[in-house]
């Protein structure tokens, strides 16, 4: 699979919701973004690998590569 194109397919993409969802095998709960582009609606869902075994980490980073605890005023405020 070409992993710059599947990824490359959110750009644009607007984050409308979050929410975390119960791994039904009692893994880690697995963060899921709720995305628009017009008026496709996608999930993106955060797992530690391609098999969903379990919900994974994401890292927010400023544009040097710093990982942020925070990195809005008031979370849910673009």
């Amino acid at each position: 699979m070409d992993m710059k194109k599947y990824y490359g397919q959110l750009v644009g993409c607007k984050i409308q919701d979050f929410h975390f969802e119960k791994d039904e095998w009692g893994g880690s709960d697995f963060p899921v973004f709720t995305l628009t582009n017009g008026s496709e609606k996608v999930r993106f869902v955060i797992s530690q690998d391609e098999e969903g075994n379990g919900g994974g980490f994401a890292f927010i980073e400023d544009t040097k590569g710093r990982t942020l605890n925070f990195f809005l005023a008031s979370p849910g405020v673009a």
